[in-house]
């Protein structure tokens, strides 16, 4: 973060924290934001198997000050049409939380998936993880988020080509920045945007406004 002047970075569980430990996952992220309050925001997650033991989860991490709910259907085993995840989403819409999900997987988690998802909680925000580039070269993003104005796309895995296109076509209010680390590098995205030549506004949101608006919280 440093090396790349990057102020707040929001992070989130990963692996088996996603999937069975939800609770050790979540104190783990929450014990590095309060260890770096100026430089990290968490987010939580909570399967939404467990039924009200997700929702207990997810109220804790909320009041512990996690900024939003990760979700990733394909290591949590629900698909993002299932009614299994109502609950949750009516929980983050009741905290004013964002929701961010990993999408691009076959079968469980694809762009119309979660334009369904938006569609049924008009009230919620959604986060379009990777574009859903890491299958399908993002081909129906752009389609899927024209049918739920609630949804914004994180940008990270993807080709330059597609987010200077979704800017022109959607607009920049609605393009995050994303690093996508460990599983890509602040080497690769950072240059990807810069080298875009972006007007300073647009660059502006897309890598720090939309995000301090999204998840509410201050960059130094």
């Amino acid at each position: 973060m440093d090396e790349w002047s990057v102020d707040r970075a929001v992070i989130a569980p990963s692996d088996e924290f996603v999937a069975i430990y939800n609770d050790e996952g979540n104190r783990r992220i929450g014990d590095l934001a309060r260890l770096h309050p100026d430089r990290f925001s968490g987010l939580a997650v909570a399967n939404p198997w467990y039924g009200n033991k997700a929702l207990d989860c997810l109220r804790r991490a909320f009041e512990d000050g996690m900024v939003g709910l990760y979700m990733h259907p394909g290591r949590q085993g629900f698909h993002l049409t299932e009614r299994v995840i109502d609950p949750l989403i009516e929980l983050c819409i009741e905290y004013s939380r964002p929701i961010y999900s990993h999408t691009g997987a076959p079968v469980c988690s694809m762009p119309h998936q979660l334009a369904e998802l938006a569609g049924r909680h008009p009230d919620a925000q959604f986060i379009m993880g990777h574009a859903a580039w890491s299958d399908f070269g993002g081909y129906d993003a752009i389609p899927a988020v024209n049918q739920a104005s609630n949804i914004t796309v994180e940008m990270s895995c993807t080709a330059p080509g597609f987010v200077g296109r979704f800017i022109c076509e959607v607009g920049p209010g609605r393009a995050l920045f994303g690093s996508a680390y460990p599983r890509s590098r602040y080497a690769f995205e950072i240059p990807k945007i810069k080298g875009l030549n972006l007007p300073r506004d647009v660059y502006e949101k897309l890598m720090s406004g939309n995000a301090r608006r999204l998840w509410r919280i201050g960059c130094r």
